[in-house]
């Protein structure tokens, strides 16, 4: 191919104007914009994680800038698919419904956390990370009645699990 002839392809598609380059600059662009904000995240909920368990609640303010971050990531339009997070945000609205009719038998955060998960990943991969945060909190609840002859009334913090369940779904 000579070089006349990837001058005229090039005008031709106009791609000496575009800011970004080729197609393929675009999208290592975008790459890394999801892993930048997948990695802000992962930071947010390890952070909400340590608050749960060390004190058993989630400062507002933390659970607000966590509801931002996927928002913004949202607004500028990481993901492909509108309806997906708006069914991801209905489900964690369930959740925050559940919630306040049972009196926080499922934390309040939880439910919160829950509703920011669905937001910022969508309804198919919140529903990957719930199976994932479920089964785990069931087998280390299962291992707790086993090892404390009982303990069923007992408590645990669930912001961990869902931790892992994102953490799952993103290194998937």
């Amino acid at each position: 191919i000579s070089h006349v002839h990837v001058l005229q392809r090039s005008e031709a598609k106009d791609l000496r104007g575009s800011g970004f380059g080729d197609s393929r600059e675009r999208s290592v662009l975008k790459v890394w914009e999801i892993k930048i904000c997948n990695a802000l995240f992962l930071i947010f909920q390890a952070v909400c994680s340590a608050y749960d368990i060390r004190i058993r609640a989630v400062p507002r303010w933390l659970l607000l800038c966590g509801s931002a971050l996927a928002a913004l990531t949202r607004l500028i339009g990481i993901g492909s698919g509108t309806w997906i997070y708006v069914w991801g945000a209905l489900a964690g609205s369930a959740f925050l419904i559940v919630s306040k009719c049972t009196d926080e038998a499922l934390g309040f955060a939880d439910s919160w956390m829950i509703f920011v998960l669905g937001v910022y990943m969508g309804i198919w991969k919140l529903a990957a990370a719930l199976s994932i945060a479920f089964f785990a909190a069931g087998i280390w609840s299962l291992g707790k009645v086993v090892l404390q002859n009982g303990g069923y009334k007992d408590t645990f913090p669930f912001l961990p699990f869902l931790t892992a369940g994102y953490l799952g779904v993103i290194g998937w």
